[in-house]
């Protein structure tokens, strides 16, 4: 039987044991050990070396049915809002046909965690869970062909355009996992960043096409086969 297709997001972080607490009583999620859960979302604590900063994988999005109630939820446990929606929720109307909502809160020694719901959309049972992981790039065709080398498929493509310019945005899917590349118009053609010890720090996917083992992808990219 083939392997269930998952993307499993590696969170590094300094004080596992305090980052396992918040993840667990305020954001619900559940597990003992280094893998926590949430509906059909999963996440691998790691021990950071040093002191992990934003890193080439910017965010991970929780898909929930209303954001603003699941904020308020949040909110009354102890989340804070992230300094990327600091007014609170906003919409993208270009998305999945009828638009999302999201905002972004800070999850563990300020890894970024999204609260995304598609607009007009029937309410979707089990949520909260995955929605997909968020992938700031400086080549969008070359990150897109690397994953599509994983067997990942392409699911939408968007052009997002705002007074700073053109940001380029593909969707490309992975059973019912979702990888959200984004190519905004400061990064394109850059070197862009790659800390040593990034929050976000890779990705372990299963059910992927390749050997099995580590991989690395435009602009530093983790990935892990298993």
């Amino acid at each position: 039987m083939p392997a269930a297709q998952t993307i499993i997001p590696e969170l590094a972080v300094t004080d596992p044991a305090a980052a396992r607490a918040m993840l667990c009583a305020t954001f619900g999620f559940t597990g003992a050990g280094d893998l926590l859960t949430l509906g059909t979302q999963s996440i691998a604590l790691l021990q950071a070396s040093a002191a992990p900063a934003h890193g080439r994988i910017d965010h991970l999005a929780l898909a929930v049915n209303d954001v603003d109630a699941s904020l308020a939820a949040l909110t009354a446990r102890g989340a804070r809002l992230d300094s990327t929606t600091p007014d609170g929720p906003q919409d993208i109307a270009e998305f999945w046909g009828t638009g999302v909502r999201y905002v972004f809160l800070r999850g563990p020694e300020g890894a970024r965690i999204e609260l995304c719901a598609r607009r007009n959309a029937a309410p979707r049972d089990g949520l909260p869970g995955h929605d997909h992981i968020g992938i700031p790039s400086t080549d969008i065709a070359a990150t897109a062909a690397f994953f599509a080398g994983l067997g990942l498929a392409p699911l939408a493509a968007v052009t997002l355009t705002r007074e700073d310019g053109d940001t380029h945005v593909r969707f490309l899917g992975h059973g019912p996992h979702v990888v959200e590349l984004y190519e905004p118009p400061h990064l394109r053609g850059t070197t862009g960043t790659n800390p040593a010890t990034a929050l976000w720090h890779g990705l372990r996917l299963t059910g992927a096409t390749g050997p099995k083992g580590p991989l690395q992808g435009p602009d530093g990219l983790r990935v892990t086969l298993l």
